[in-house]
């Protein structure tokens, strides 16, 4: 029944970006349409509440949420949502959210990119993470010969990238769980409230 629906990559923007103050541009797809939602996010923190602005175009709304906890993402997401499926004059309740696999707590990727990084160390090679930064991770993976494990590089962004380089020895798994812990590190890095939340 909605038209427009925000993507996991948004939402685990959200989630990092509602612990921050700030102004955050915002480009989102419209299913079944070329056009885009583009929306500026302005966030103002206090002591018990946290005041939002969505603007879009020349409209403004606003959101103020008391006491914010680590749900207040989805809050947010429904109220912009609700802008976008023009549902905010008809004071039309928004359907409730199911939290996506990939938003829940302390997991970075969702189940098809894990799958991607358990290919990618199964057999090397290269691969273009997107996992909601301004830029994609880029990881790059090479089989030892001598002994069980991997090789890896993880690069996030261009302008100012960070590095990982690291050896891991043993079974798919632990390299698997290595190249994770690795990359929630580098998340860690480059937006640190996300790991706040």
């Amino acid at each position: 029944m909605n038209r427009f629906s925000l993507a996991d990559k948004t939402l685990r923007l959200l989630a990092a970006q509602v612990n921050l103050n700030g102004t955050f541009k915002h480009v989102c797809p419209l299913q079944n349409t070329n056009q885009p939602l583009t929306f500026n996010l302005q966030i103002e923190r206090g002591p018990s509440i946290t005041h939002f602005t969505i603007i879009t175009g020349i409209e403004k709304h606003s959101l103020t949420v008391q006491s914010p906890s680590k749900d207040t993402h989805l809050v947010l997401a429904d109220f912009i949502e609700s802008i976008a499926n023009g549902r905010m004059d008809t004071a039309e309740p928004a359907t409730s959210r199911v939290t996506a696999e990939s938003v829940d707590r302390g997991q970075l990727l969702d189940t098809h990119q894990q799958e991607q990084l358990h290919q990618l160390v199964r057999n090397g090679g290269s691969l273009l993470l997107d996992v909601g930064f301004d830029e994609d991770v880029r990881i790059a993976v090479h089989r030892t010969q001598s002994r069980s494990g991997i090789t890896a590089i993880i690069v996030a962004g261009n302008t100012c990238p960070r590095t990982q380089c690291f050896t891991a020895y043993g079974d798919e798994q632990h390299s698997v769980d290595r190249l994770l812990q690795s990359l929630n590190h580098l998340a860690a890095s480059v937006v640190p409230a996300a790991y706040a939340a």
